[in-house]
């Protein structure tokens, strides 16, 4: 994956999380878990509506509120 790609995938992982997840409180230590299942659900092909599901599913997961 090239640089370009990877800022692409974040940029997008980071939208939808913030569209999704806003209000939901996790320790900043598990952004990173949440990036890699980001990156997990994008090579498996999900679209943006998938995508942002799956995000606020894995971070009800760590959420500590």
């Amino acid at each position: 994956m090239t640089k370009k790609q990877q800022k692409a995938q974040d940029a997008r992982i980071n939208r939808l999380y913030c569209q999704n997840c806003s209000g939901l409180e996790i320790n900043v230590l598990d952004i990173s878990k949440v990036f890699r299942e980001g990156y997990r659900l994008i090579a498996e092909g999900a679209d943006d509506a998938a995508l942002g599901a799956g995000l606020l599913a894995f971070t009800q997961q760590l959420a500590r509120n």
